[in-house]
């Protein structure tokens, strides 16, 4: 880590045996304003790297298909001697057993000319031309990488493009072993998205997803009526507390509420937007929220403060705000930050406020097509907040 002129920077060099693959001799990313921000984000910056040296190395494991369809970009198979070392090379395989006939009979083919390996796209590429695509919120691209990761890596294969249904189906049942039906439907709906993109991409690739979640059944549970005992009652102080009032005086996420930077803070208003720690869950969540009356003097104090207001709610290991704030919040409050939500939107919906105006405060995406038109009227956001 190094101080520059605009900030911090984080730097590594590039080792010298792969300086002609990648192509120069060091990494520089930009680290934010401060020391601390800089310190978080280096160990993501350190596994990236790694990463890209290790493909430089061709150290990523790849399977025995994969390694047979790359054979024509790692060998000169207009070269006789190559071609015939190489399918001595084959029969050799096969009597160890670490191919299986099927595979040696399109590994010949392939040597021969005969038959053209496919044309695999990485995860990286996907990821690009999905993104081309649909132009997704930070958050979402985020999903994306780790849905994608871990299948390939619960599917021990290395390109999008080796994954066959059985993989798919295999790694929905991994997934509803350990998680909830709805996580898992979330899950799969990233993915299916992308292979939306890799068919459209590929036609001659099978979309392994289609389908899969359809049969997944998630039961709605129905929500009561969320009483909430006033702030000034709650027992204790500190960060944790400032927290819940914000969650109480906004209806915000909580990781919109902390992840805020100082300068987040106006004389009216908290700004909701993305920061280098803490993308948005969509474009509709950047937003304006009016400062409720009783939140006033504690956002004026906070406003003293630099860069981060709860740098200690990050952490880094799965780019998470607030993760242990669920059961404090349970202890003081009674419910989970979630139900600052809930007991938001029903106390505007019990003073019938305008549906607008409810999704634009709580940073939904519209849901009509006459949402999407006009504006919602600073003095109605105003009003709003006033009656939580």
């Amino acid at each position: 880590m190094r101080q520059a002129r605009n900030g911090y920077q984080l730097q590594r060099g590039v080792p010298k045996d792969v300086q002609p693959v990648i192509g120069k001799t060091i990494w520089v990313e930009a680290a934010g304003s401060t020391y601390r921000v800089a310190q978080r984000l280096s160990a993501a910056f350190a596994a990236k790297t790694d990463r890209l040296i290790a493909e430089a190395r061709n150290e990523v494991s790849l399977t025995g298909d994969e390694l047979i369809d790359f054979v024509p970009q790692r060998f000169d198979l207009s070269d006789p001697e190559i071609v015939e070392t190489l399918l001595t090379g084959c029969d050799v395989e096969v009597e160890e057993g670490s191919i299986t006939l099927d595979q040696a009979a399109r590994y010949r083919a392939i040597l021969k000319g005969e038959k053209q390996p496919p044309d695999h796209l990485s995860k990286e590429e996907l990821i690009q031309q999905a993104k081309a695509l649909k132009s997704p919120a930070a958050r979402t691209e985020i999903a994306w990488k780790a849905a994608l990761d871990d299948f390939l890596t619960h599917s021990a294969v290395t390109y999008p493009t080796s994954a066959s249904r059985q993989h798919a189906v295999a790694y929905r049942s991994s997934l509803l072993s350990r998680l909830s039906p709805s996580t898992v439907k979330t899950r799969l709906a990233f993915l299916c998205g992308l292979w939306s993109v890799l068919c459209e991409l590929r036609p001659d690739c099978t979309h392994i997803f289609k389908g899969l979640n359809t049969r997944i059944k998630v039961v709605k549970v129905r929500k009561l009526d969320v009483t909430i005992t006033d702030p000034s009652q709650w027992n204790g102080s500190g960060e944790q507390i400032e927290i819940f009032k914000f969650l109480y005086f906004t209806g915000a996420r909580l990781a919109e509420i902390a992840g805020l930077q100082a300068e987040d803070l106006l004389d009216d208003r908290i700004l909701i937007r993305p920061n280098a720690l803490r993308p948005l869950k969509s474009d509709s969540s950047a937003r304006s929220i009016p400062i409720h009356p009783r939140l006033k003097s504690l956002s004026i104090e906070m406003r003293e403060r630099k860069d981060l207001l709860w740098p200690g709610q990050y952490q880094g290991a799965n780019k998470r705000w607030g993760v242990n704030l669920s059961k404090p919040c349970r202890k003081i409050v009674g419910i989970t930050p979630k139900g600052f939500r809930d007991r938001a939107a029903t106390i505007l919906r019990a003073h019938n406020m305008n549906e607008a105006v409810v999704v634009t405060l709580l940073g939904h995406t519209p849901n009509s097509i006459s949402m999407a038109y006009g504006a919602t009227p600073w003095s109605e956001l105003k009003r709003a907040v006033n009656l939580l």
